[in-house]
């Protein structure tokens, strides 16, 4: 019974410690992210919080992947509500809606690198995770599963991104290129021409989201949510 109290004190002090974080991490980005800082608004002195995250670092990372699960869950949930034709607008909407109800957290795992921070092992295998998600709902798009031949990509004007325009030479070239990229998720590996379509997916909706959440399009008069669906409709039509 004891171990038991003591755990969920431990599990309870944890939570509100990056509870804290995250509310500074409101104010002043990662840089203002202190443990003496988060101790002290708790009651607490910073070695006594040191015994529940060892170091800043150790925070960061259980704050880093608390995103990344969660955004991963939310494309996730997305893709699996949609039927298969709208899978690709479904889990672009849901990227985005993420983002903009939380900013800051989205900036955490995308934006600008924190100075000397290494993401460990479990971060990269919850965003090799998400690949797949896109990977995935890029292929309902194509109408090319993951695994097939890439031999339509070896040059411009034959392959398809949606089964209606040809490959460009340089989309060709980066699709022969991704070929030899390696693996980039667990389970079947997607041929590069779906890799290329994954990639450019990936750049482009981020692209657009990074600076509407870090207020790039003020003052100037559109509505970024009429760029990100305008985004969409190229990507489905491999624009």
């Amino acid at each position: 019974m004891a171990t038991a109290r003591r755990e969920r004190y431990r599990k309870q002090t944890r939570e509100e410690a990056k509870a804290v974080a995250l509310a500074q991490l409101s104010e002043s980005g990662t840089a203002g992210i202190s443990v003496n800082a988060i101790a002290k608004s708790m009651g607490m002195t910073g070695p006594a919080l040191y015994r529940y995250f060892a170091s800043r670092d150790e925070l960061l990372t259980e704050l880093i992947t608390d995103a990344y699960r969660d955004l991963a869950e939310a494309l996730a949930r997305a893709v699996a509500d949609a039927v298969p034709a709208d899978r690709f607008r479904a889990l672009a909407l849901a990227l985005r809606d993420w983002a903009k109800r939380q900013p800051d957290r989205y900036l955490l795992i995308y934006g600008t690198p924190v100075p000397g921070y290494h993401a460990p092992p479990e971060t990269i295998e919850i965003a090799a995770g998400m690949m797949r998600t896109i990977v995935d709902a890029c292929a309902t798009v194509a109408g090319a599963g993951a695994g097939a031949g890439a031999g339509d990509a070896s040059g411009g004007g034959g392959a398809t991104m949606s089964g209606e325009q040809p490959l460009t030479e340089l989309e060709a070239a980066l699709a022969r290129h991704l070929e030899g990229a390696g693996p980039w998720v667990a389970g079947e590996e997607p041929d590069g021409e779906l890799k290329g379509r994954a990639l450019r997916t990936w750049t482009r909706l981020h692209g657009v989201i990074s600076l509407d959440v870090q207020g790039q399009f003020t003052g100037m008069g559109f509505d970024p949510s009429v760029l990100f669906e305008a985004e969409i409709d190229a990507l489905v039509r491999g624009g």
